[in-house]
């Protein structure tokens, strides 16, 4: 572990708070240890709770159509006679109803068929016969399938090209009914689909709607396009199966720390549709299993409501943790404990979807506290009331059977809802600064640029499937920070090989995430090996005895249904490849998640 110019402060003012007597009881050296485990213990809780939530993202529910591309630009055969074509035009035939013709294309520069226009004004002023005028329907149409409105057409009517002009009928396939198959389906569609009925039919939309529906757990939507007895009018059928509106997950494992309880359990409860709008609301609660040691513990609660509008979802969420270890002191041992309590909104957009790629953002405002003691005392320096605003920008891109999830987001701690200013320490002569024109103290108030990657490529060799994924994490700031805000590495969450118990941090740096799996057969299980390397960047790496680290894992994971539930498990061992001398870990460390859901 690191000791750096923020233990040197914190201890002091840590001293200067206790009463005469806990002065001569605890030293200076209990209260950095103190603060390096209370903070430590954060730093884990928060890891697991952020890889558990890239987890989510990535496994979030993907509906894809198969609507054949857009062939681009296709080339107009030489041809006599031809015309020279210098206006293009798309008409919405008269003969339709009016609701058509507020749906069809306009010269408004954000009319939904704009784009038809941008690709007729590719052939411009070029000589157009009978076959390029085929060529030109036909490319038109495919363009207009590409982006998802498979039920518009395009005709020609008839027309002279002498007079330069070429003339496409747009015949915009229009929603005439989005409904549930059964009417008896309790709930609602519309909180989940964009589309509405008397609105051009975009594939697009519809997917939103599907997924928007298929994040609710029990819920198995499908989808049919049914054709009315009025040309150019579909009705959109929506079949949902349910399972029972509720689930319970149990599990155990042995991510925590030999300070606060390896042995952790934990237990939730997910319920669906509470308010029939496609809501989902889940809370749960993680306990230590080491319950008649009354020498450590941890534990803590959760909780989140997410709901769909088409495009948007809005959620909220809030998690705490509690937890206490004994420290053996200079002169005694002592209490060392804290608490932190975590909630804020988060608001997603869907700002593009296309056949290989869907483009979204989000705004999320969170709220942090946070206190740590020594016996019954508080360290002052550890009290947080910490605001954060994070912009992002998320992208699900698929080559092929491959998908990659990225987010690439801006973090930023401010001042608003009552945070608190940062501590002021008083510069300590027996530290050097590494960075004389950066302040002394460290900071919640800081700038930082987070990315997160994932690839998974599936892909066989002879009979055996495989799967590569491939996880990138990594910050970036010039501030200097706290510790719970540091990036570390070395954990099953980041860096795997390792025990958890020391790690490497700093306020910058990276870690790649390799791993190969190989499903056996049909059984539901897989093997996977994986090899990890992490490096961390920025001032505070000037207390550490190294800043790389390499380690290596092998497991297994599977799962199997039950009567009374579905089991799953996860068992792995691994092993550093590299670390610094400085840096005590186990030679062999094994892991293990047992869960079983109801």
């Amino acid at each position: 572990m690191k000791f750096t110019r923020r233990d040197a402060a914190l201890s002091l003012a840590v001293l200067l708070s206790f009463s005469v007597h806990a002065q001569q009881a605890i030293t200076r050296a209990d209260e950095a240890a103190a603060a390096r485990a209370n903070t430590q213990q954060d730093q884990q809780v928060q890891q697991q709770r952020d890889a558990r939530q890239r987890d989510a993202t990535i496994e979030a529910p993907a509906v894809r159509s198969d609507v054949p591309d857009s062939q681009g630009f296709p080339l107009l055969p030489s041809e006599s006679p031809c015309f020279r074509i210098d206006d293009f035009a798309l008409v919405v035939p008269a003969t339709l109803s009016d609701t058509a013709r507020e749906q069809g294309a306009s010269s408004l520069p954000l009319d939904r068929f704009a784009f038809a226009r941008e690709w007729l004004e590719h052939y411009k002023g070029q000589c157009v016969g009978k076959e390029g005028v085929n060529v030109l329907a036909k490319g038109l149409q495919q363009a207009i399938l590409s982006r998802g409105m498979v039920t518009t057409r395009v005709l020609l009517p008839e027309q002279n090209l002498a007079a330069g002009k070429l003339e496409f009928a747009l015949l915009p396939g229009l929603i005439r009914d989005l409904r549930f198959a059964d009417a008896t389906t309790t709930g609602t569609w519309k909180s989940a689909f964009p589309a509405r009925p008397g609105d051009v039919l975009n594939l697009r939309d519809l997917e939103q709607g599907l997924e928007q529906m298929k994040r609710v757990a029990s819920q198995d939507v499908d989808m049919k396009i049914e054709p009315t007895s009025t040309p150019g009018e579909s009705d959109v059928v929506i079949d949902v199966k349910r399972a029972k509106p509720w689930s319970a997950v149990a599990s155990i494992d042995n991510s925590g720390s030999r300070a606060t309880g390896k042995l952790q359990g934990n237990l939730s409860v997910g319920i669906d549709n509470p308010l029939g709008l496609n809501d989902v609301f889940s809370a749960g609660v993680n306990q230590d299993l080491y319950l008649f040691d009354k020498s450590l513990g941890s534990h803590g609660f959760n909780g989140s409501y997410s709901i769909p509008w088409g495009y948007w979802t809005a959620s909220l969420f809030g998690y705490t943790n509690t937890y206490y270890q004994l420290l053996a002191g200079a002169n005694e041992t002592f209490v060392s404990s804290g608490n932190a309590q975590t909630g804020g909104i988060k608001l997603q957009r869907v700002l593009s979807r296309g056949q290989n790629d869907v483009l979204g953002s989000y705004v999320q405002l969170s709220k942090r506290f946070g206190a740590s003691f020594m016996e019954d005392t508080e360290i002052e320096l550890q009290h947080r009331n910490n605001t954060f605003l994070e912009l992002g920008l998320t992208d699900r891109h698929y080559f092929g059977n491959a998908q990659l999830d990225g987010t690439l987001a801006y973090r930023q701690g401010i001042g608003a809802f009552g945070a608190l200013p940062d501590p002021t320490l008083a510069p300590n002569p027996n530290i050097a600064q590494t960075d004389p024109t950066k302040p002394y103290d460290p900071t919640y108030r800081f700038h930082m640029a987070v990315l997160d990657l994932n690839l998974s490529v599936p892909f066989a060799i002879g009979k055996q499937n495989f799967r590569y994924v491939g996880t990138v994490h990594g910050q970036y700031t010039n501030d200097t920070l706290y510790y719970i805000d540091d990036l570390s590495i070395g954990s099953r969450y980041t860096v795997r090989g390792f025990d958890g118990e020391q790690m490497l941090a700093a306020e910058k740096g990276f870690y790649w995430r390799n791993e190969l799996q190989a499903p056996l057969g049909q059984t539901g299980q897989s093997l996977y090996a994986g090899i990890d390397y992490g490096r961390v960047f920025g001032p505070n790496t000037a207390f550490l005895g190294g800043t790389q680290l390499a380690g290596a894992v092998i497991g297994v994971r599977g799962g199997m249904p039950t009567k009374l539930a579905g089991l799953s498990y996860d068992m792995f061992v691994g092993t550093p490849i590299y670390k610094p001398s400085a840096l005590t870990t186990a030679r062999v460390t094994f892991g293990f998640q047992m869960m079983a859901q109801f």
